[in-house]
Order: C-alpha cells, then structure tokens, then sequence
C-alpha cells in the first residue's frame, strides 16, 4: 500500500505544484516564486532537487494565468495521492471507508489545497524568521551565536510542521473520525524516521556515484519515488503503531 501511495503521489507531485503556483498567483506580491521554489527543494534528497527546482522553475512563467478551468483538473489531478492515502490510512486504522467517490474526492481536493497554503505559510514564516535573523546579525552583530541558534529553531520549526502535518492528515484523512492528540506513538514514530530516514537516504544517495550511472536522466524521479515510498511506509507504519496501542489498552481495560 505504501508503494501504491507513493506511485500516486509521484504522479500527483508536479499538478501539485502548479496548484502552489495558482494560489501564490492570487497573492499580490508573486516574486517570490524562485525563493519559494529553492526553500522547497532544498528539504528533498540531494540527487532530486536540481529535478524538482528546474520544474518548479519552469512554472514560474505564466503561472497567474492558472486560475482557469485548467485549474479544476490540475486540482483533480493532484489530488490522486491524498485519495489513496486515505484507503491506506483506513486500512491501516482498521476502520471501514463507507464514505461514497464523491465526497472521498472532494476531501481529497480539499486536503490538496490546505496543503499547498499550508507550504505556502510555512515559506512565509521561514521568510519572516529569516528577516529577524538578518536584523540581528547586522544591528545588534551576534552573528556567531545567532547562527547557530538560527539553525536549531529552523529545524525545531520543521519538527513542529511535521508534526502537524501528520496530525492533520491522520485526523482528517482515514474513514472515520478519531479524537485529536497532538502527540501519539504513531505520530513519534512518523517524525523520527521519516527524519532518520530521510538523512540516511540522504547521505547514502550523496556518496553513491552509481545512482546516475544506473538511472540516467530519471535518476531524480527514482530518488523521488523512493524518498516518497519511505514516507508513506513511515506513515502507515505509525498508523498501525496507533491501532495497536489502542487494541492494548483496550484489552487492558478488559482485563
């Protein structure tokens, strides 16, 4: 189920990113589109980000114009990854999906452009960070102690996001509703391998020369797919952890 995810999510990635590009033509300042696209990429394996920054970057070109009936089915199309998530979700959480096509889908368009803004809002909070630390390092000059203190709230701000995503996902997503936690043993296990797994994946793709050897022009687009297979793993791994701490106490209770 995991590789079914990850196969739609590849192929919804880039009409996801034309959805990002539709709504930041909505925003009135819209330079910012190369900065956002660089933000972006820089948090993918090394080996796709040259790929998905090149895209991205080709989509900067007309991107206002966008707000069409292309849009629809852009929207459509983008939000095949979320549709399968939810049945692996669900399967996962061991509940039924009784939910029709119809309002699947519309979920499933919904959480695709909740997570474009939510991108979107996190660049900007990212920007925002950036021009406080670009203030303090050049009025009040603690550049050395402010990096490094930059740093760690970057990537304590990534954990929280992180974090939320997969609360929001794992809320709104499966076939029936469960009690919002911030924090579960699921939602722990998700963060810390899917940022485990993501630095050795990382380091491993940066130190094998063979990758493009082997892949050619679609060396990107595997490290993509396999990035992404990963995740979904993680994540329904994580769901499972949930469903099984759940039965526990509930045989505990039993008992």
């Amino acid at each position: 189920m995991a590789a079914q995810v990850s196969f739609y999510f590849v192929l919804s990635l880039f009409p996801f990113f034309l959805v990002v590009a539709a709504i930041l033509g909505w925003i009135p300042t819209t330079s910012r589109w190369d900065s956002f696209a660089q933000w972006l990429s820089a948090y993918l394996p090394v080996r796709a980000q040259h790929t998905v920054l090149t895209t991205m970057l080709d989509l900067s070109h007309g991107y206002g114009a966008f707000l069409s009936f292309g849009l629809i089915v852009t929207l459509w199309s983008a939000s095949s990854g979320f549709m399968s998530l939810m049945e692996a979700l669900s399967v996962a959480y061991g509940v039924k999906d009784s939910r029709g096509y119809v309002r699947k889908r519309a979920i499933a368009i919904a959480a695709t452009v909740v997570a474009a803004g939510f991108l979107i809002l996190c660049f900007g909070v990212w920007n925002l960070g950036h021009l406080v630390a670009t203030v303090v390092t050049r009025d009040f000059r603690y550049a050395v102690l402010f990096q490094a203190q930059w740093k760690i709230v970057r990537w304590l701000a990534t954990l929280v996001a992180i974090c939320l995503g997969v609360d929001l996902m794992v809320y709104f997503l499966p076939g029936s509703k469960r009690p919002w936690r911030w924090i579960t043993p699921g939602s722990i296990v998700v963060v810390i391998g899917f940022v485990t797994s993501s630095f050795l994946l990382n380091l491993y793709v940066t130190h094998n020369s063979d990758i493009p050897k082997l892949y050619g022009a679609l060396a990107g687009f595997i490290v993509i797919m396999l990035w992404m297979y990963i995740g979904c793993l993680i994540l329904l791994i994580g769901a499972e952890t949930d469903t099984a701490v759940q039965q526990l106490r509930g045989d505990g209770a039993q008992a």
